[in-house]
């Protein structure tokens, strides 16, 4: 069973009265945490997990999505990394992997989760779309393998992921995918509007 990490636990600061982004809705009336947590689900993630922190944790816990489950992040200042090793602390031992998933990447298709949970099980899965000029460019969600949680466990919040993709080079697997919904990070109002004026 591959588990779906949800990352919510920032302040989201950048977003103004917009509040946290895992609540922000979009035209469907779906929220960025319920459009995360069924596309996972649609492309076949098992257990979710959403990492939760101050100042807004308790306000999304209590919108979690059906079947979904939270792991407490005291002091996500310290880096997304710390919010990922809270995520996999929580995972049940039956999760072969996760798929960490920033709550902001809110437009990932679910054939594009289905790719990433295809790809050979021991690998670090990272999804990319061309450039034009050819260049591969990464975006989310990643797979981690369970082989790599202790790895990540022990790394320093303030290298982030980057630490353990560079350390294992050879493990790591560049997914070329069709789907531009794995670069889109919206952190701002502005960011904001300027994609739901695009659907």
């Amino acid at each position: 069973m591959i588990a779906l990490v949800v990352l919510a636990a920032g302040a989201s600061s950048r977003m103004g009265a917009a509040g946290p982004k895992a609540l922000v809705r979009g035209p469907d009336g779906r929220s960025f945490l319920e459009r995360v947590s069924q596309s996972a689900r649609a492309g076949g993630a098992g257990q979710v997990v959403v990492v939760l922190g101050p100042p807004h944790g308790a306000e999304i816990r209590r919108a979690l999505p059906p079947g979904s489950s939270s792991a407490w992040n005291p002091l996500p200042d310290r880096g997304m990394l710390s919010s990922v090793q809270a995520g996999i602390a929580a995972l049940p031992a039956a999760a072969t992997a996760a798929l960490i998933w920033p709550v902001d990447v809110p437009l990932v298709e679910p054939e594009t989760v289905r790719a990433i949970l295809a790809a050979h099980p021991g690998k670090i899965v990272i999804p990319c779309v061309r450039e034009p000029k050819g260049k591969l460019r990464g975006g989310h969600p990643l797979r981690i393998p369970r082989a790599r949680f202790a790895e990540l466990a022990a790394l320093d919040p303030e290298r982030g992921l980057k630490a353990l993709i560079e350390a294992r080079t050879g493990e790591v697997e560049r997914l070329e995918v069709a789907d531009r919904g794995i670069l889109v990070d919206v952190d701002t109002p502005d960011e904001l509007g300027r994609l739901f004026k695009s659907r």
